[in-house]
Parts: C-alpha cells; sequence; structure tokens
C-alpha cells in the first residue's frame, strides 16, 4: 500500500494506523445482528387476534363445543396409552401448570435482560405472542375436531364424565405450549448468539417433564404428548422463521499488503 492510500485509510479508520503502511489490518467478522426479527404489522395483528380468540371461543363455549361420548370402554384405547387410564396425581397436575406458566412468563424477561427495553426486545415480543397465539387456535381446534376423551373420563371421574374439559385430549395443550415456546426461545438463540445445543437440551427437558406431568396427572395419553411435542416445536420454529429479516451479504473492498485490493464478504 502506498503512503498516500494508507494514510487515506488512516483518516477513514484510525484502528488502521496500528498496523501500518506495510500491511492492512483484516477484515472483521461483524457480530450477529440483535434485531432478528421483522414484523408486518398488517398480518400480524390479524393473526395473533383471531388465532388468539380460541382460547376465548374454549372458555366461553366448551361445553357446547365438546362431543361427550362416555362412558367408554378403556378396551378401546391402544395398549400404549391404555395405562394412563387411572392416573390421579394432582401434584403432577400442579407441577404441569407451574412449569407451562413459569416458562411463559420467564421467556420475556430472560429476552428483556439480553437484548434490554429497545426495539428488538418489543419485535421479539410480538412474535413470541403470535407463536402462542398460533400455537392455541391449533391445539383447540385439534381437541374439538377429534374430541378424544382423556384417561381420567375414561376411569370415570364424573369432573370430566359430564364435563367438556373431560373430552379434549388430543393433543395435550400444555405440552405444545411449553414446546412452541421454548423452541421459539432456542431459535432465537440460535440466530443471535449461534448457540446449537444448550437451548435445545432445555427445551427437549422442560417440555418433556410437563408431557411426563400430564400423563401422571391423569389430563393425557402418551400419544396426546408425543404429538403435542412435534407440533408444538414445528409451530416454535415455523413462526419465527417467517418473520426473519432477509439480509444481503455484506460485500467490502479491502486494501491486502503490498499491492492490490481484495474482496470479502460477510454472508
Amino acid at each position: 500500500m502506498t503512503p498516500l492510500l494508507w494514510l487515506l485509510v488512516t483518516l477513514a479508520d484510525p484502528a488502521a494506523a496500528a498496523v501500518g503502511p506495510a500491511e492492512a489490518a483484516p477484515a472483521q467478522v461483524p457480530d450477529r445482528p440483535r434485531d432478528l426479527y421483522q414484523l408486518h404489522l398488517a398480518v400480524d395483528i390479524p393473526v395473533s387476534l383471531v388465532a388468539g380468540s380460541a382460547g376465548l371461543v374454549r372458555v366461553l363455549f366448551e361445553d357446547q363445543l365438546a362431543r361427550k361420548s362416555c362412558p367408554c370402554d378403556p378396551s378401546q384405547v391402544n395398549a400404549l396409552d391404555r395405562h394412563a387410564i387411572g392416573n390421579h396425581s394432582a401434584a403432577a397436575s400442579i407441577a404441569a401448570n407451574v412449569t407451562v406458566y413459569g416458562v411463559m412468563a420467564a421467556l420475556p424477561v430472560a429476552d428483556l435482560l439480553d437484548v434490554g427495553w429497545s426495539r428488538t426486545w418489543g419485535e421479539d415480543m410480538v412474535v413470541y405472542a403470535e407463536t402462542i397465539a398460533v400455537d392455541t387456535a391449533l391445539q383447540n381446534a385439534a381437541n374439538f375436531i377429534v374430541a378424544r376423551p382423556r384417561p381420567r373420563t375414561y376411569a370415570g371421574d364424573p369432573d370430566f364424565l359430564n364435563s367438556g374439559e373431560g373430552y379434549v385430549s388430543f393433543y395435550a395443550g400444555h405440552v405444545s405450549t411449553a414446546f412452541a415456546t421454548l423452541s421459539m426461545a432456542a431459535f432465537t438463540i440460535r440466530q443471535r448468539h449461534g448457540e446449537r445445543v444448550w437451548p435445545w437440551i432445555v427445551a427437549g427437558l422442560l417440555g418433556a417433564s410437563v408431557g411426563v406431568e400430564r400423563v401422571a396427572s391423569g389430563h393425557h395419553f402418551p400419544t396426546d404428548v408425543a404429538t403435542a411435542a412435534v407440533a408444538g416445536t414445528a409451530i416454535g420454529i415455523t413462526v419465527p422463521w417467517l418473520h426473519l429479516r432477509r439480509r444481503w451479504p455484506q460485500v467490502t473492498l479491502t486494501a491486502m499488503a503490498g499491492h492490490g485490493l481484495g474482496l470479502g464478504g460477510a454472508f
């Protein structure tokens, strides 16, 4: 590099002065972007409101929408699920509620500590809310379409036998919500910080614990839980993926040692 060119580079970037005229500083790879998600509020707001209203519909009209079909014969249940009939653990039910609602509350706080009170956090929360809303709509649709009795309904529990709540076993809403929210968090951490392993391990362990608790409480069969885990994970990845900002590759022209220019980029 000629002295004149080195002087111009130094004026543009004082850090280059420490390198000297004989060599140029190596190109630095930019940090991962913190603003990951691109919002389209004209779409995001209606989708979130319509999808989220499924939870309200369930609260108001569950008894009218549910197809009550029991007393039922437990022998009609497949061998894999049959052992769940008779489970009735109040402690497991409480533990599942604490885990799910605790995770739902903790994830926004963890994200706030990561990115601070900023537009980035607001964008994350819109995508987070939309993920929960879409998950809620799909799980409730499946609940009422399939109308599968819960294990405790098969066991003749009067609180479930004569209530709409006793016929929404497939698929497991608590489990789907846990996997959806945790998968969105793991996906976000992967995109923002490059972590590939531990977020998914945490998501799998916490989600699986909710599944075990829901089976032990008598609310769901194992196949309800397995389906919910797959559905929730798919939603937790797809919704944020659809909101990812699409960035053009960054290409830079860099002076090389000696004579000549080098072309570098970040993709």
